[in-house]
């Protein structure tokens, strides 16, 4: 679990800098979400260390990135 928070501290950092990217941001933000998504869903799921809430957690701060990073690319006119 300690893992999953650094890991999640990490990238919110690297993505928290800019609060209006431009064209090419949004579309690096949405190419490393949709690498990084279906990897970190399933890691969090088979993680055995985590009990049923904590997943949900770790699960929901991943919709949340991915929300704002596909509410980016759509202003930019990205997807």
């Amino acid at each position: 679990m300690h893992k999953i928070r650094r890991l999640l501290f990490l990238v919110s950092l690297a993505f928290a800098g800019c609060a209006c990217p431009d064209a090419q941001r949004a579309s690096a933000d949405l190419a490393t979400y949709e690498w990084f998504a279906p990897v970190m869903t399933a890691y969090i799921e088979a993680d055995p260390k985590l009990d049923e809430g904590a997943k949900r957690i770790h699960l929901r701060a991943l919709e949340a990135w991915g929300q704002r990073v596909i509410a980016d690319a759509k202003a930019r006119g990205l997807r």
